[in-house]
C-alpha cells in the first residue's frame, strides 16, 4: 500500500555524504511505526555513515529482534514508539528518542497538544537519551520545529523535515559528541491527555479567542480524540477539519 507522503526539507546534503564516506561506520536500529516515522528513516537510511540500518516496525518485531539479543550497536533510535522499553535494554544499549518538545519544558505525555493548547508556535524537537524517568535523560541536540498547520498530519510533517534535520546533524557528529543533562527544576511536566479532555462546553467557548478555539480544534484532529461538544442526551458534535483565515489589515 502507498504511504502519505510529507514534502520534506531535510534530506542529507550532497556535502556531507561526500565527507562521511572515509569516517567509521555506524550501526543502528530504527524503532517506529507512525507513517511520519517511516518518512524519517526513509530519509536517513541512505546516509553513507550508516552501516545497514536496521528498521523495526511493530512490537512483535521489536519483541523477535531483541530476542537474539544483538551485538555491536551503537544506539537503538525509538521515534514515536508506544511501548515501554524493558530496564534491561536501557541498560545495555544507548537508547534514544525524539521529543517534539523543548525539553525540559512539556515532558510527559500530549506534548503537541498541550504546546498548542497553550499558544506555542515554534518549539524543539529533542534528540534525548532514554532512561527509566519519562523525558528527563540527557540532551543531545535539538532542531526547530513549527507547530503551525490545520491539522495533526501538518505538524506530523513538520516533525518529520526538524527530525532529519536533527539527525543529519546527530549522525555527522557521533561519535564525537556529548549529551548536556536536563535542568529538570527549570522545565515543565503535564501528563497525557484523556479522550473526555476534548469536550468543549459553551462556558469554555464564551472565554475564547477564535484563534484559541482554533488551535484547541486543530491539535486535535485526526487520529487524536477530536474536539466536541455533547448536549444533555450524549449527542456529540465533532470537529473534524477546521480552518482559521485572518482577517485583512
Amino acid at each position: 500500500m502507498k504511504r502519505d507522503s510529507c514534502t520534506l526539507n531535510g534530506s542529507l546534503s550532497r556535502k556531507n555524504e561526500q565527507s562521511f564516506i572515509t569516517m567509521r561506520k555506524i550501526k543502528m536500529t530504527y524503532c517506529g511505526y507512525r507513517e511520519w516515522a517511516f518518512e524519517i528513516f526513509d530519509n536517513i537510511k541512505a546516509n553513507p555513515k550508516l552501516d545497514a540500518p536496521v528498521l523495526i516496525r511493530s512490537k512483535e518485531e521489536y519483541d523477535e529482534w531483541m530476542s537474539g539479543s544483538p551485538e555491536g550497536l551503537d544506539f537503538i533510535l525509538f521515534v514515536g514508539w508506544s511501548w515501554i522499553i524493558p530496564v534491561h535494554v536501557l541498560k545495555k544499549y544507548l537508547c534514544l528518542g525524539i521529543h517534539p518538545s523543548d525539553l525540559p519544558e512539556f515532558r510527559g505525555g500530549s506534548p503537541i497538544q498541550n504546546q498548542i493548547i497553550h499558544g506555542i508556535k515554534t518549539t524543539k524537537v529533542s534528540l534525548m537519551t532514554l532512561g527509566e524517568k519519562i523525558d528527563e535523560g540527557d540532551i543531545w541536540l535539538k532542531e526547530d520545529l513549527s507547530l503551525e498547520g490545520d491539522n495533526i498530519k501538518a505538524i506530523f510533517c513538520n516533525i518529520a523535515s526538524s527530525s532529519i534535520r536533527l539527525l543529519d546533524r546527530f549522525i555527522s557528529a557521533y561519535p564525537d559528541i556529548e549529551p548536556v543533562k536536563q535542568k529538570l527544576d527549570e522545565g515543565s511536566s503535564y501528563k497525557r491527555r484523556k479522550p473526555e479532555d476534548s469536550r468543549l462546553t459553551i462556558r469554555q467557548i464564551e472565554k475564547m479567542k477564535l484563534e484559541e478555539l482554533y488551535d484547541f480544534m486543530r491539535c486535535l484532529t485526526d487520529p487524536y480524540p477530536n474536539a466536541y461538544l455533547e448536549d444533555e442526551q450524549g449527542n456529540r458534535l465533532c470537529f473534524k477539519e477546521v480552518s482559521f483565515e485572518r482577517a485583512r489589515k
